[in-house]
């Protein structure tokens, strides 16, 4: 009895229910709420007991993280598809790395350009001066950060 009780279990943890409320807040949960619909029903994966041999259940990343193989019924997507994917990617991560070059290069000339362009307010008060010139150096290091982060997405792109 307890066995059917704990295979009926694991098996609502793999449903999907959406409720909405009387605001029009929608809620996902896999647990079964009055009023809620079932949008997705699927079997739990059967567990393995370990053999002792931990790498014949499960294949693990470089980063030593579990990588668990997707449903039976998980949408695919094919090779064509996936690539036309990735070329988009790619150049919408191009675009915006060449952006952000730009913001960047426009930030240190605005910071060199900063002692020429001194105004008479600052000339007068140092810290005004010294304000905006943090400010531009903030802007510099948001940029530069920015293209490194691109560029790591980049190369990450297949």
């Amino acid at each position: 009895m307890t066995f059917f009780l704990s295979l009926a279990t694991t098996l609502s943890w793999a449903d999907i229910y959406k409720y909405v409320d009387e605001s029009g807040n929608v809620t996902f949960t896999n647990t079964p709420i009055k009023g809620a619909v079932r949008i997705m029903s699927e079997p739990a994966a059967p567990r393995r007991s370990d053999s002792g041999n931990s790498s014949a259940n499960s294949t693990r990343t470089p980063t030593n993280k579990v990588s668990v193989p997707s449903p039976v019924n998980f949408p695919k997507v094919d090779a064509a598809t996936q690539k036309s994917r990735d070329s988009n990617r790619k150049q919408i991560l191009s675009e915006e790395l060449a952006s952000e070059q730009i913001l960047l290069g426009n930030a240190k000339k605005a910071l060199q350009e900063a002692d020429a362009n001194r105004s008479a307010d600052e000339k007068a008060n140092p810290k005004m001066y010294l304000d905006r010139i943090g400010r531009l150096r903030e802007t510099i290091v948001m940029h530069e950060k920015n293209v490194a982060a691109l560029q790591a997405e980049l190369s990450r792109v297949r």
